[in-house]
C-alpha cells in the first residue's frame, strides 16, 4: 500500500479505527507521513476526528491511549481463547494446509495431508526448497489460501508444531488436543536442516535515513514543500539537507539546510514551550473536543439491552425455582447468559471507539513529553507529530505553527548550517526564542 501510494492512484485509506492503521504510534506517524507525502489521507470509520489543532492532539491521544482501554476488552474476551486453546479448538488466523475445521476442532484433511507429508519427506530426504516448490507447483499443488508455494510458505509448513500435535497459544504448548500429520523426528530432522541452511544476509541494508519534519515543512518564499535529500562527498561523508522542491528547477532562491540543525532546533523549541501551564491548556482543549464528539449513542443501546437481558434472566431464575420445565429453563437461562457476556464485548469495543477522555489522562499522555529524551528518535518522532503543524522556512528565520490555539514561533537563523558550493557551514549561534 505504502509502495502504491506513490503512483497516486487513490486517495485516501480508511480504517475501522485508528489503532487499527498500525501497531504503535511511532510505525503509524511514520507510514501516516509517507503516504501524506503523496497526496494519501488515513480517515477513520468510527473516530470523527477534526482537522483543526484541538483534532490533531486528539488524535495523538487517542493512538497513545488506546492501550489502555483494551484492557477491558482483552479481559472479556481472554477467558474464553484460553479455553479454547486448552481445548485445541480453533480460534482463527490463518488456514493450516493438512487439515479442515469441523465444529471448531482441527481434523486431518485426507486431501492435502498427504502433500504436508510430501513436503517433509523431500526436504529432510535433502532436496532444496526451491526443489520442493517447483514439485509442488508442477503438480498444481496449493497452499492452504489457495496460491502457489513459495519459501515463506514451505518455511512456514516446516516449523509449524501443529503437525506434531502441539497447540501453541501465547507462548504456551499444550500437546495432545490436536491430531498429529508428522512424526517427532521427521520434524526434528527438518527443523535442524533448516537451522543449518539459514543464510546470513550478505550485507546488512543500511538503515533508510528519516527526516522527521516530513510534510509538515515548507518554504516561506514559495509556499512550496520542502524536502529531504542527501548527498555524498569527496571523502564519501554523507550530508542530508532540507530543500525547497522548486530549488532543483532553480525557481526558488533558499538555500538547503542541515537536516541535523534544523530537526533539533524544532524539537528543542518546542521542548522549550512545553510548561506544565501549557499542558493544561492542551489538555483541556482535548477533553472539550472529546466530550463534543463522543457518540454514545451505541452504547446506550447496548446497556439498555444488558438491562433487558438482566431482566429476563431473573424472570426465568424465578421461574426455575417454581420447578417449571427445569430443563428448558436452563438452556434458556444459559442462552441469556452467552448473549450478556457478547453484549458486554461489544461495549468494551464500542468504548474503544468512543472514549471520554479524563482530563488527568491526557494530562498523564503530554506529560511523559516534558521529561524525554531528545535523542531518542521514537521520541523526536512522536514529539513533532503530536505538537507541530506545520514549520515555514525562510532564509533569515524559522516559522513554527503548534498545534495549540494561536501558538506561533519564530526564531531568527542568522548563521545556520547550509550548502555553499558544496561545502559545510557550521553554525555558531541561534538568537534567543521570540515567541508569537
Amino acid at each position: 500500500m505504502i509502495s502504491d501510494s506513490a503512483k497516486r492512484q487513490f486517495e485516501g485509506v480508511l480504517v475501522y479505527q485508528l489503532d487499527r492503521f498500525a501497531r504503535n504510534r511511532y510505525d503509524s506517524a511514520i507510514y501516516k507521513a509517507k503516504l501524506k507525502k503523496y497526496g494519501v489521507r488515513v480517515l477513520s470509520a468510527k473516530e470523527n476526528i477534526s482537522d483543526d489543532a484541538s483534532g490533531i492532539l486528539m488524535e495523538a491521544v487517542l493512538e497513545g491511549m488506546a492501550e489502555y482501554y483494551s484492557v477491558e476488552l482483552s479481559q472479556k474476551i481472554k477467558r474464553g481463547l484460553n479455553i479454547n486453546a486448552e481445548k485445541g479448538l480453533a480460534i482463527g488466523g490463518m488456514k493450516i494446509l493438512g487439515y479442515k475445521i469441523e465444529d471448531k476442532h482441527y481434523v486431518i484433511d485426507e486431501n492435502t495431508a498427504p502433500v504436508v507429508k510430501k513436503i517433509f519427506d523431500m526436504y529432510i530426504s535433502g532436496k532444496t526448497m526451491a526443489d520442493v516448490i517447483r514439485y509442488l507447483n508442477q503438480i498444481g499443488a496449493k497452499t492452504a489460501l489457495g496460491n502457489e508455494f513459495n519459501k515463506n510458505s514451505i518455511r512456514r509448513i516446516l516449523t509449524n508444531k501443529k503437525y506434531i500435535g502441539i497447540y501453541t497459544y501465547k507462548g504456551v504448548e499444550m500437546s495432545g488436543n490436536i491430531p498429529r500429520i508428522i512424526d517427532d523426528e521427521t520434524f526434528k530432522q527438518a527443523v535442524i536442516r533448516l537451522q543449518k541452511n539459514k543464510k546470513a544476509p550478505a550485507r546488512a541494508k543500511a538503515k533508510e535515513e528519516m527526516y522527521l519534519l516530513s510534510n509538515k515543512i515548507f518554504c516561506g518564499h514559495c509556499n512550496s514543500s520542502i524536502i529531504g535529500v542527501s548527498g555524498t562527498s569527496r571523502n564519501k561523508t554523507i550530508h542530508q539537507y532540507y530543500q525547497c522542491s522548486s530549488n532543483r528547477k532553480k525557481k526558488c532562491s533558499l538555500k538547503p539546510i542541515k537536516k541535523s540543525y534544523i530537526e533539533d532546533l524544532v524539537i528543542n523549541t518546542v521542548m522549550k514551550i512545553l510548561t506544565p501551564e501549557k499542558i493544561d491548556e492542551i489538555s483541556k482543549n482535548v477533553c472539550t473536543l472529546s466530550e463534543k464528539e463522543s457518540n454514545t449513542d451505541t452504547l446506550k443501546r447496548l446497556k439498555k439491552k444488558i438491562k433487558e437481558n438482566e431482566t429476563a434472566t431473573n424472570n426465568l431464575i424465578k421461574a426455575l425455582e417454581s420447578g417449571k420445565a427445569i430443563d428448558i429453563i436452563s438452556a434458556q437461562i444459559e442462552k441469556r447468559q452467552l448473549e450478556k457476556q457478547n453484549l458486554e464485548v461489544q461495549i468494551a469495543r464500542e468504548k474503544i471507539l468512543k472514549p471520554k477522555l479524563e482530563i488527568d489522562q491526557v494530562k498523564f499522555f503530554f506529560q511523559k513529553f516534558l521529561n524525554g529524551d531528545a535523542s531518542d528518535i521514537k521520541f523526536r518522532q512522536a514529539l513533532i507529530d503530536a505538537f507541530i503543524n506545520k514549520v515555514h522556512l525562510i532564509q533569515d528565520k524559522l516559522c513554527i505553527f503548534c498545534n495549540a490555539k494561536d501558538s506561533k514561533i519564530e526564531i531568527p537563523l542568522h548563521d545556520t548550517m547550509c550548502s555553499y558550493k558544496g561545502h559545510m557551514v557550521e553554525a555558531r549561534g541561534i538568537e534567543p526564542l521570540s515567541e508569537k
